[in-house]
C-alpha cells in the first residue's frame, strides 16, 4: 500500500510572480521574433531595390560572354557589391564576383532562375552563405540560344546583422525578465504582507489571544476593506463571547440565588417534619404552630416557582398572540385593582392626548402583570400615605408610561441594580414582607418580549420613578423598538429583580 503524499500548492505570492513572468516572456518572445523579421524584410528590400537598379541599367540589345560580364561589372558603379553570373541555355554558369566583395563564394544559380523578381538562393559549394538575385534574358556571343544574366548579392552582412539584433535581444529579454521577476516578487510581498499579518493574527487568536488586531491600512485599497472587514468580525466575535461569557454567569449567579431563596423554606420544612417526626412537639398547639409555619414556607416556595416560571415564560415569549391594547383602558383597571389592594395611599392615573396614539401590540394579560407589578413594588416598598402616579404620552414612535412614587426612594448604587434578580435593596429586610426579589426581573423580561425598554430614575423631591417605553401600534403591527439609551440619571435595563 502506497501512501499517498498531498501535492504541494503554490503560494498565492508564487502565482502572482509567475504570471507576471510569463505574461512579460510572452510579450518579449513576441517583440524578439517580430523585429528581426521586420529587419531583414527591410534589408531585404534595399538589396532588391539595388538589384533592380543595376539590372535596369544594363543596355538593351546586347550579346554577353565572360568578357563582356567582366567589362559590365568594372563599369558599373556598385561593383564592390554586385556580382554577376551568365546562364546558358545548357545550364552552365559563369560567374563575375564583385572586385571588392566580402564574400568569396558563388551563389547556386538554377539553370531558369526567376525573372523580374529578386529571389533568394545558397552557396554553389555547399556553404551556409546566402545570396539574393534577379535574372535578366539576354543574348550570348557565339550562341543561337538566349541565356540569363544574373545580378547577385551577398546577404552575408543582412545575416550578421540579424544574428547581432538578436543576440542582443536575447540578452535585454533575460535581464528585463530577472529584473521584472525580481521588481515582482517584492511588491507583490509587499502588498500581500497584511494578509500574512491576518494570518498569523489569525493563529494568536486561535490560540486564545481574543484582543488581537491588525493594522487596517487605508480602506480605499482591496487589503484595506480587507483589514477592516477582519477586525470587525473580530469585534463581532469578541461581543459575542462577552455576551455568552456574561450569560453563563448570569445562569449560574441566577441558579445560585434560586438556590439560595429555596434553601431557607425547604431547611424549614424539613426541620418541622423532623421534629413532628423526633417527637418534639408536645401537644397539638405547637403540631398546629409547625403545620402553620410549614404551610406559610410551602406558600413561599410556591410564590418564587411561579415567579420562576413566570420569569422564564417572559424571556421565551418572542412570539406570542398578539393584540391591540388601549393603555390607559388597561391602566385604569391596574390602578382601580391597587386602590381597593391598598387604601392607604394614593393612586393616580394620568393619561395625556393621544387617543388611537396610546394604543401598542402585544400580550394584554403579560402587560397586565407588568404594571400590576410595578404598582405591587411601590405598595410593597413605601410608606402609608405614599401618593402613587401613573401617567402615559405618546412619543414618535412610542407610548412612555411612568409609574412614579414621593416615597424613600433608593441609592444610586440601587438605582443601577433594581432589575437584578433576586436584588433588594434592603438586605435585612423580611422575606415575609420582601417577596422573592423578581417582581421587577419579570417587569423588564416582559418589556423586553414586546421590544420595549425601561428605565429607572430618582423623582424629582424624592421617590422612585421607573419609565416603560413600548412600541406604538400603527396600522396592523407595532413599529420597531427605538435603539436604547441611558441618560445621566435613568439606567437601561437588562432582566433584573425587583427592589
Amino acid at each position: 500500500m502506497t501512501s499517498t503524499e498531498p501535492r504541494r500548492r503554490w503560494s498565492l505570492r508564487a502565482k502572482l510572480t509567475a504570471l507576471v513572468m510569463v505574461t512579460a516572456a510572452i510579450a518579449l518572445a513576441a517583440v524578439d521574433v517580430v523585429l528581426p523579421l521586420n529587419l531583414r524584410s527591410s534589408l531585404l528590400s534595399t538589396r532588391d531595390a539595388t538589384l533592380t537598379a543595376v539590372v535596369s541599367s544594363v543596355p538593351k540589345g546586347h550579346t554577353f560572354d565572360l568578357q563582356t560580364l567582366l567589362s559590365v561589372s568594372t563599369s558599373n558603379p556598385l561593383r564592390g557589391e554586385v556580382g554577376w553570373s551568365i546562364v546558358s541555355a545548357e545550364g552552365t554558369v559563369k560567374s563575375a564576383p564583385p572586385p571588392t566583395g566580402t564574400s568569396s563564394g558563388t551563389p547556386d544559380i538554377p539553370a531558369d532562375p526567376t525573372v523580374d523578381e529578386p529571389t533568394t538562393v545558397g552557396d554553389a559549394s555547399g556553404g551556409k552563405a546566402e545570396y539574393r538575385i534577379l535574372a535578366l534574358p539576354v543574348g550570348l556571343v557565339n550562341s543561337s540560344e538566349s541565356g540569363y544574366l544574373v545580378a547577385w548579392m551577398s546577404l552575408a552582412d543582412v545575416t550578421a546583422t540579424v544574428s547581432k539584433l538578436v543576440l542582443t535581444e536575447l540578452l535585454i529579454t533575460a535581464g528585463l525578465l530577472i529584473l521584472l521577476g525580481a521588481t515582482a516578487s517584492v511588491v507583490i510581498r509587499r502588498e500581500l504582507k497584511p494578509l500574512e499579518v491576518m494570518a498569523r493574527a489569525a493563529d494568536e487568536i486561535s490560540g486564545g489571544n481574543l484582543d488581537k488586531r491588525v493594522e487596517a491600512g487605508d480602506p480605499a485599497t482591496e487589503m484595506g476593506r480587507l483589514g477592516y472587514a477582519f477586525n470587525g468580525m473580530l469585534d463581532g466575535i469578541s461581543d459575542l463571547l462577552d455576551e455568552r461569557r456574561r450569560a453563563e454567569e448570569r445562569l449560574r449567579q441566577f441558579l445560585a440565588d434560586a438556590s439560595h431563596e429555596l434553601r431557607t423554606p425547604v431547611a424549614a420544612v424539613r426541620g418541622y417534619t423532623d421534629l413532628y417526626r423526633a417527637g418534639a412537639l408536645p401537644d397539638d398547639s405547637a403540631v398546629d404552630r409547625a403545620m402553620e409555619r410549614m404551610g406559610f414556607e410551602a406558600q413561599r416556595m410556591g410564590a418564587l416557582v411561579e415567579d420562576l416560571l413566570t420569569l422564564v415564560q417572559a424571556d421565551a415569549e418572542a412570539t406570542t398572540a398578539r393584540e391591540r391594547v388601549d393603555l390607559p383602558d388597561l391602566l385604569t383597571g391596574v390602578v382601580d385593582d391597587a386602590a381597593v389592594i391598598d387604601p392607604r395611599r394614593t393612586w393616580r392615573l394620568i393619561a395625556g392626548p393621544g387617543g388611537e396614539g396610546l394604543a401598542v401590540f402585544g400580550d394584554r394579560m403579560r402587560l397586565h402583570q407588568l404594571f400590576a407589578n410595578l404598582l405591587a413594588n411601590v405598595r410593597t416598598h413605601t410608606p402609608a400615605g405614599t401618593v402613587a402616579t401613573v401617567s402615559v404620552m405618546p412619543g414618535g414612535d412610542d407610548v412612555a408610561v411612568s409609574v412614579s412614587d414621593n416615597g424613600p426612594g433608593v441609592s444610586d448604587e440601587a438605582l443601577s441594580r433594581l432589575f437584578d434578580r433576586f436584588y433588594r435593596v434592603d438586605a435585612s429586610r423580611s422575606r415575609a414582607n420582601g417577596g422573592t426579589g423578581l417582581g421587577l426581573s419579570i417587569v423588564a423580561a416582559i418589556v423586553r418580549a414586546h421590544g420595549g425598554r425601561i428605565m429607572a430614575a430618582h423623582t424629582p423631591g424624592g421617590g422612585l420613578t421607573v419609565t416603560v417605553q413600548l412600541p406604538r401600534a400603527t396600522g396592523t403591527s407595532a413599529v420597531p423598538a427605538p435603539a436604547a439609551s441611558t441618560g445621566a440619571d435613568a439606567t437601561s435595563t437588562e432582566p433584573v429583580a425587583a427592589r
